[in-house]
């Protein structure tokens, strides 16, 4: 809260971001006016939390003959919200049913790979990209159509 009532001893923080750590700060004002603020507080880490953001800018890259090179923007680390954070790469040839799904489990990855002799040059693909850590699967990205190296 931006301001509590003198006669208080504790708040409580909200909205804060999982698996992030924080510090604390007490600064006191009143009529004559703010003093300085207090030590910090130890650090605290919020819990884990399953990821809410998926990566940005989902699109393709140049490559070799049939493969399919899917890239990302990375998500930061302060949105991974836990341990073993990692991606979903889902392709599939558009107007196809059935999702193909790769894990990449780098959190630092910002592209995969996708080799098959049997692809055409140009193929087009419907592809999205999600988001996992140890709590569980976050959302996918928007579907981006994307081609097969030429």
């Amino acid at each position: 809260p931006d301001v509590i009532s003198g006669d208080m001893e504790s708040a409580m923080a909200v909205e804060l971001n999982p698996w992030v750590e924080y510090e604390f700060r007490v600064v006191a004002t009143n009529k004559i006016g703010t003093g300085d603020p207090s030590a910090p507080s130890r650090v605290i880490r919020t819990n884990e939390a399953v990821p809410k953001t998926p990566p940005a800018n989902v699109s393709g890259r140049s490559g070799r003959r049939h493969e399919l090179v899917i890239a990302w923007e990375p998500v930061s680390e302060e949105f991974q919200n836990g341990e073993g954070f990692g991606y979903i790469v889902a392709f599939r040839p558009n107007g196809t049913r059935g999702w193909k799904e790769k894990m990449v489990t780098s959190s630092d990855a910002s592209k995969f790979i996708y080799r098959d002799e049997s692809v055409p040059p140009l193929t087009p693909f419907e592809v999205k990209v999600g988001v996992y850590n140890n709590k569980g699967d976050g959302p996918f990205s928007p579907i981006v159509v994307i081609c097969s190296a030429e």
